[in-house]
């Protein structure tokens, strides 16, 4: 079973792992793919003629370098395409990155350079004119910002309202979508002269989305809780039946015990002075469980001795001392349980012999007997008399006989006196 320990161990783990996890993400890498340079990919260059003349044309293709003008009346940009996907339909899923980073280097007139995208969907795009029927999205960029790297990201990215309205697009397919971008490039449209060399472009996002690492977090943690409730609510079902086994053992043996002590009773065993059982009712009642199979497992042994009580009969009187005797077997008599065996050993000694008792229990019993005796005070005829006891204790072994017992229990009381008397001293089995 899990105890209270534990579970505050595994809360802390849980914690810090939630710590660990969020300053981790600040300083993962982003997660970058490269578009441009990549051998794999196809570029290719595209504008109007003017005059027969080109409005386009390569200064050197193996880097991506032309010049590009643009004059008014042009019904078509002049631009720069890549190629994504491996054939004119199938593309890259951007869908999981944030934007781009890009490095153009700029010559010109023109104000702004125009970034496009061009998303591929069987739902509304032709196989067969896929140049012109793949959803076109675009922002656009002050060529001032060029020549160093830019960022641009995918929400500054709209639909072309002219792609819209041309090939009749519905609602739900008006909106920005990149999960099947089969190409991008940079173009003009207003007038300007223009030379371009294109370095990088990539794609950039996070590995874990803020999003998706609280979610995970809080997922974790309501897992956490309701695991932790399921277990306690199975580890109190699991203790309530073991508690209910429990009493029924003990219900079981306290009706063996009755049954002993009722037997035990019809002799004539009470030791007349303190009204306890004599040694030898103690000696009958307890031959009598060791030799039954009566368990005696957590059972434990105290034996009592009155510290200097030749001393309270030598100064008193014999009638004081009785009267302390007297007195000492009450307060122990009235401490213990009923199903306890208590007794008079012989002189100023006392045996108790209790049944269902762990060590712990057995040692806190004697301790607060021991501490009870020495804080009375009797008043014996007017006298104000205080007494001390020492305990030997010991707990049983289920297969031992009562004189090993015993003798155990009586060398850890005489281990007490030797130690200076008032207190307890236990010996293990």
């Amino acid at each position: 079973m899990i105890r209270p320990r534990s579970n505050a161990a595994l809360r802390l783990l849980a914690v810090l792992v939630t710590v660990c996890a969020i300053a981790a993400h600040q300083y993962l890498p982003p997660k970058i793919l490269v578009l441009y340079p990549d051998p794999e990919r196809l570029a290719w260059i595209f504008g109007p003629k003017h005059l027969d003349e080109p409005s386009i044309d390569w200064i050197g293709e193996e880097t991506n370098h032309f010049w590009c003008n643009y004059i008014p009346g042009d019904i078509y940009s002049c631009g720069w395409s890549l190629n994504l996907g491996e054939s004119r339909t199938s593309g890259v899923d951007l869908s999981d990155f944030d934007g781009f980073n890009i490095l153009l280097q700029y010559k010109g007139d023109a104000p702004r350079i125009r970034l496009f995208l061009r998303d591929f969907n069987a739902a509304y795009s032709d196989i067969e004119r896929f140049d012109t029927t793949s959803k076109v999205m675009s922002t656009t960029v002050r060529t001032s910002d060029l020549n160093k790297p830019v960022y641009v990201h995918l929400s500054e990215f709209s639909v072309a309202e002219w792609w819209i309205t041309e090939f009749d697009i519905s609602g739900q397919h008006s909106a920005p979508s990149v999960d099947n971008t089969i190409a991008i490039g940079v173009d003009f449209n207003v007038h300007s002269k223009n030379e371009v060399r294109v370095e990088k472009i990539e794609a950039v996002g996070e590995w874990i989305k803020k999003e998706t690492l609280y979610f995970a977090i809080i997922s974790f943690w309501m897992a956490l809780i309701v695991l932790e409730v399921l277990w306690r609510f199975y580890t109190v079902h699991k203790q309530a039946k073991a508690d209910a086994q429990q009493i029924n053992n003990l219900v079981s043996e306290y009706k063996k015990l009755e049954v002993e002590k009722q037997e035990f009773e019809a002799l004539s065993t009470t030791d007349v002075l303190t009204g306890v059982m004599n040694r030898a009712g103690v000696q009958q009642f307890l031959q009598r469980l060791f030799e039954s199979d009566f368990s005696r497992n957590q059972m434990g042994v105290l034996l009592f001795d009155i510290d200097h009580f030749k001393k309270v009969n030598d100064q008193l009187g014999h009638d004081v001392g009785d009267l302390v005797l007297s007195k000492v077997a009450n307060i122990i008599n009235s401490n213990i349980r009923h199903t306890d065996i208590f007794g008079r050993w012989g002189g100023e000694e006392f045996i108790l012999v209790a049944s269902q008792i762990h060590e712990e229990r057995l040692r806190a019993l004697a301790d607060k007997l021991r501490e009870t005796i020495s804080q009375h005070a009797f008043d014996i005829e007017g006298q104000s008399v205080t007494v001390t006891v020492s305990i030997g204790a010991t707990t049983v072994d289920a297969h031992e006989t009562f004189e090993a017992v015993f003798k155990r229990a009586d060398n850890a009381l005489y281990a007490a006196k030797n130690s200076g008397r008032n207190q307890v001293r236990f010996a293990m089995p």
